[in-house]
């Protein structure tokens, strides 16, 4: 079979330009499922919360929610801040938040020291499996493991901010949650964009 020179597009080519801040943009129902699922206790804040579809999504769902991130994107905005040079002391009840991957597991070692109560980051599925960051997780209160089904797309912000519609995912992700007072060993469910 002949294929057209430029036809076939490299598995791991990306549609858009990486983002130089890592700022990608999860489709709303991603985190309204998440808050239909999972119960959240107090607060929650998104440290990194881009155009604030996680606060739209608690609000929605009836929590005090509210969102701050290095560079002002939303009306949902509260401050600027840099979530990795928080201090230690600087205390939040729930933590809900698609970091930027470049700094995933830095993110969530700081969110495991900052938050009183729950974690959840939305992070690829391959989270899982890696050697060194699997051993890690063993030794954290990760309580539940969310994956996302259809693979949810998540341009950059930029692309979502222009008004584009993304088509489908390519990369499994799913909602990874820790809970303080979780002593046993994670549970895996899904949360469907159709319910």
């Amino acid at each position: 079979m002949m294929v057209a020179a430029g036809a076939v597009r490299k598995r791991d080519s990306h549609l858009w330009e990486r983002d130089p801040d890592d700022w990608y943009t999860e489709p709303c129902w991603v985190s309204e499922r998440l808050f239909a699922a999972e119960k959240f206790d107090g607060e929650v804040v998104d440290p990194a919360c881009g155009i604030g579809r996680i606060v739209d999504a608690g609000l929605k769902h009836g929590l005090q929610a509210y969102g701050c991130d290095k560079i002002c994107r939303s009306p949902r905005f509260s401050e600027t801040s840099d979530f990795l040079k928080w201090p230690a002391d600087a205390r939040v009840e729930n933590l809900v938040s698609n970091p930027p991957f470049a700094h995933a597991l830095a993110f969530a070692k700081q969110a495991l020291i900052v938050t009183e109560r729950k974690v959840a980051l939305l992070l690829p599925v391959k989270w899982l499996c890696g050697d060194k960051r699997s051993r890690w997780l063993t030794t954290t209160p990760l309580r539940r493991v969310y994956c996302l089904t259809p693979r949810p797309s998540m341009p950059p912000g930029k692309v979502i901010a222009a008004g584009v519609e993304p088509g489908g995912g390519t990369v499994d992700f799913a909602w990874f949650v820790w809970d303080r007072i979780w002593h046993g060993k994670p549970e895996i469910a899904w949360l469907r964009k159709d319910t």
